[in-house]
């Protein structure tokens, strides 16, 4: 399944624009398209979402810099889920942080970085799921 995390200060964890940025990178995700025909990047029913709060967060030292970073584990090795399907969408994802964030200066003038990886899932690294443990048991 996929997963899409917002890390950010925990401070701003519970901050409402928090929760919006979240949202909207969903529906962000959801509406990808890959490949030829066009099919999605995720398919937004096994989206797996959350806002992780990151404890004592800084850039380069600096109290007064913070940092937003983004991971979208984009699931299973899916045909066309390419290297460069996968940085297009972390280029989208980027510029859609980017201009969300000007809507909020305050929070934008203290940003020193925001941050998108987008990765797929390597099941021959060690990946398991739930489902696959589950079957892996029912079939001793």
């Amino acid at each position: 399944m996929p997963h899409l995390r917002l890390e950010l200060p925990e401070e701003w964890a519970r901050e409402e624009w928090a929760h919006k940025l979240l949202d909207h990178l969903v529906e962000t995700v959801a509406a990808m398209r890959m490949g030829d025909p066009p099919v999605p990047l995720i398919n937004k029913i096994n989206l797996k979402h959350a806002i992780i709060p990151a404890h004592y967060a800084h850039v380069a030292g600096d109290p007064n810099k913070r940092f937003i970073h983004v991971t979208l584990a984009a699931g299973n090795d899916t045909p066309g889920r390419t290297a460069e399907v996968r940085s297009g969408a972390a280029v989208k994802l980027g510029n859609e942080i980017d201009a969300f964030l000007a809507n909020y200066p305050s929070i934008a003038a203290v940003v020193a970085s925001a941050t998108v990886w987008v990765q797929d899932i390597d099941r021959d690294r060690g990946y398991t799921t739930t489902a696959e443990r589950k079957k892996a048991r029912e079939q001793k």
